[in-house]
């Protein structure tokens, strides 16, 4: 009788622990299959893979009626490989702070009312959940959190609910290459990426007249667009913002900010090129009010072949002219240019010498090499550019990638005036056999250690001088190679 009495209480005990669980939804919620379709309900904020549980890995398509959170988006995009389609039009974010949220292992805390911070993106592994094929975002939703879509297989064209009224986040939707179309509600704030390299998006693209801000990259490379319409409100556009983006520019005439002439976007009063649209080809020339051609102006415009610039033009900004390997013959450096940023040559193969105009004393060209006079810097030396090369000896910088890709180099000397060398300054030099470096100190490449990155350290010869290979050979960027000679 005792025994039976304590096997009783034991079973009591056991009862009553189970269904004190503060997570119920192992017993109210349902999921039912119809025709393909799981169908969830009576579910708690974080009890999707309760109530799941074995069919986790079967569900291609979910709908889901009741309230989750981050825990439940981790479920969805970590535990439920085929899931393809997902309707949450009924369902609500509740805020959730811990650290068993979408964003990892460490604690976060989650909003409400937002498709959370790496939703459908693991952060741990950087892989997007690509068989992801469609979304409907709940009816409440306020914003669209950093990562959320990132890499994702959406195809199609999204639709942001018209509540989404905040922030669509960082790398939202980017490299979501499926997208045809997006359909943007009144936000204020798009951010850095969010759309970068979604390369199917096409047609029209109408930026919506609650935008204030476009962050950097934000349609960088949706390159299929036809037009973009930018309204009055917006007010500050990113560098990069729409770089390698096809679409010809449309400005509401009362946008106080930017303009727009034959699909060339501008500041307001045309003294600054902001962005010329990717897919515009042949020749161009600046308009004569341009002062400023602006980070990344012409970037990735491949299909332009030359360019005219005015004598107004007094700055190119960095990488404003990268990637254009369209352009061919001499580059214009017009008299009142006095200001040629970083990166702006990059890739441009066609580019044969720079014409520098002949009362422009800040800049020269020779032997194959632009040179700023009055910052004694090397700024771009000609890709076709062969042989052996000697660097001035009043030169004091070299920069970034000057003499980047410039394979049949075979030989450069570095004079004993160079103070810094830039990152990737000899980027895929592989012709280069020999390189004698004067200096009997080392010149610091602790925040330029790939200047010499593509380069065949293993064949190509460092000559030091006398008595400086033991500093070489422990320097950063210039121990890597492995023949090093004192002459």
């Amino acid at each position: 009788m005792k025994n039976f009495s304590v096997s009783i209480i034991l079973l009591l005990s056991f009862i009553t622990t189970f269904t004190s669980c503060d997570d119920d939804s192992i017993f109210h919620a349902q999921a039912t299959t119809s025709n393909g379709v799981t169908t969830i309900s009576g579910m708690r904020a974080g009890g999707l893979e309760k109530a799941l549980f074995l069919r986790l890995s079967s569900v291609t398509s979910l709908v889901i009626n009741d309230t989750i959170d981050s825990r439940d988006f981790a479920t969805m995009r970590d535990k439920m490989p085929n899931l393809a389609y997902i309707d949450l039009s009924n369902a609500t974010i509740a805020a959730y702070n811990g650290f068993e949220g979408s964003a990892g292992t460490r604690v976060y805390n989650y909003s409400a009312n937002a498709i959370p911070e790496f939703a459908f993106y693991n952060p741990e592994t950087s892989y997007g959940k690509f068989k992801l094929q469609g979304i409907l975002l709940p009816k409440n939703l306020k914003s669209i959190r950093d990562y959320a879509f990132n890499h994702c297989g959406l195809s199609g064209i999204i639709e942001i609910p018209a509540s989404v009224r905040d922030t669509i986040g960082r790398s939202a939707f980017s490299f979501c290459d499926g997208l045809i179309s997006v359909k943007l509600s009144a936000v204020k704030y798009i951010g850095e990426s969010a759309f970068q390299n979604c390369t199917n998006l096409s047609g029209t693209l109408t930026i919506p007249d609650s935008v204030f801000t476009i962050k950097p990259w934000a349609f960088a490379y949706c390159n299929n667009l036809s037009t973009v319409l930018l309204p009055a409100t917006v007010s500050q556009i990113g560098n990069s913002a729409f770089n390698g983006c096809s679409g010809l520019f449309n400005v509401d005439p009362a946008n106080a900010s930017f303009s727009a002439i034959n699909g060339v976007l501008f500041n307001v009063d045309q003294t600054m090129l902001v962005q010329f649209p990717a897919g515009k080809t042949g020749s161009y020339a600046v308009p004569a009010t341009v002062g400023d051609i602006g980070p990344y102006a012409f970037a990735n415009c491949t299909g332009l072949t030359s360019i005219t610039i005015p004598a107004a033009t007094y700055a190119i900004e960095d990488y404003a002219f990268s990637g254009c390997s369209g352009l061919v013959g001499a580059f214009p450096v017009s008299s009142g240019i006095s200001s040629i940023g970083q990166n702006v040559f990059i890739d441009c193969s066609g580019i044969t010498s720079f014409a520098v105009a002949p009362d422009n004393s800040l800049f020269s060209f020779a032997n194959g090499v632009l040179i700023d006079a009055s910052q004694f810097t090397i700024k771009r030396c000609v890709v076709s550019k062969s042989g052996a090369y000697i660097i001035p000896s009043d030169i004091m910088f070299i920069d970034n990638s000057a003499f980047s890709n410039c394979t049949s180099l075979t030989s450069v000397t570095i004079p004993e005036t160079i103070l810094s060398i830039g990152h990737r300054a000899f980027y895929n030099c592989t012709g280069l056999t020999s390189i004698y470096a004067k200096p009997t100190t080392p010149v610091d490449l602790t925040n330029s250690s790939t200047a010499f990155e593509s380069v065949n350290t293993g064949k190509c010869t460092l000559y030091v001088p006398k008595g400086a290979k033991a500093a070489y050979q422990s320097a950063i960027g210039w121990k890597n190679f492995y023949n090093m000679v004192e002459n």
